[in-house]
């Protein structure tokens, strides 16, 4: 590669990592028109608070089944709010691998989540039968409310299931609001007690993604779950 293709690619890698946030948050607020609604039945707390039990949500899944988020309790559960029309989230998921999710930009500097783990988490790999992963779908692709024909499409699109302990869910109801904006992109850390351990979630989050919440994940999975 020539030196002046590397200083060009450099240049555009470091565009992409001031514009394409921009362009999500741009995209939202044209959206809202500047107001984003306030949650009906909402969960609590919202967002999460690190060092409480996480709040019990009403899920529904790639495969329209309903169920609580406590049923994965007892194992460690990674939490990924989504906008479906993030580039980060889509490079999360796998946007690299599986082309982009209905031609909406894909962040250049992520990679998929399931690649990327086993390089921070010490070897510890994804599937695991000790660790479920939960992506919510917060917004759908116009930065409206998700259904489960999102979730079941999003889970095809990126070949995600339910039979690796990954998850595609929405809500039943309406959970677009300031908080959760907020929440995208990023991760949570739910121990084997249902604990929020860690959050690397937002643009300036908590905790860092890979010297933090990737590496702490074996230390949980190692720990057993109070009876």
């Amino acid at each position: 590669m020539t030196k002046s293709r590397l200083i060009y690619n450099t240049i555009m890698m470091l565009v992409a990592m001031i514009i394409i946030p921009v362009f999500w948050i741009l995209n939202a607020n044209n959206q809202f028109s500047g107001i984003l609604p306030t949650l009906d039945n909402k969960p609590s707390p919202w967002p999460p608070i690190v060092g409480q039990p996480y709040p019990d949500l009403d899920l529904i899944d790639q495969e329209g089944q309903d169920f609580k988020l406590s049923y994965l309790k007892g194992k460690v559960i990674i939490i990924e709010p989504i906008g479906m029309n993030c580039p980060s989230c889509q490079a999360f998921s796998g946007g690299h691998d599986y082309g982009a999710y209905q031609n909406n930009p894909v962040e250049g500097y992520s990679k998929s989540f399931r690649k990327i783990f086993p390089y921070y988490a010490k070897g510890l790999q994804l599937p695991s039968n000790d660790i479920a992963f939960v992506q919510i779908l917060l917004y759908d692709m116009k930065m409206d409310a998700p259904t489960k024909e999102d979730a079941q499409s999003w889970a095809r699109h990126f070949h995600i299931k339910k039979d690796d302990n990954h998850f595609v869910t929405v809500f039943p109801y309406d959970m677009r609001s300031p908080a959760s904006f907020k929440l995208i992109p990023g991760f949570q850390l739910i121990d084997r007690n249902f604990i929020l351990r860690v959050d690397s979630t937002g643009h300036s989050p908590r905790h860092n993604l890979y010297k933090q919440l990737i590496p702490l994940t074996p230390k949980f999975v190692a720990q057993k779950a109070q009876q």
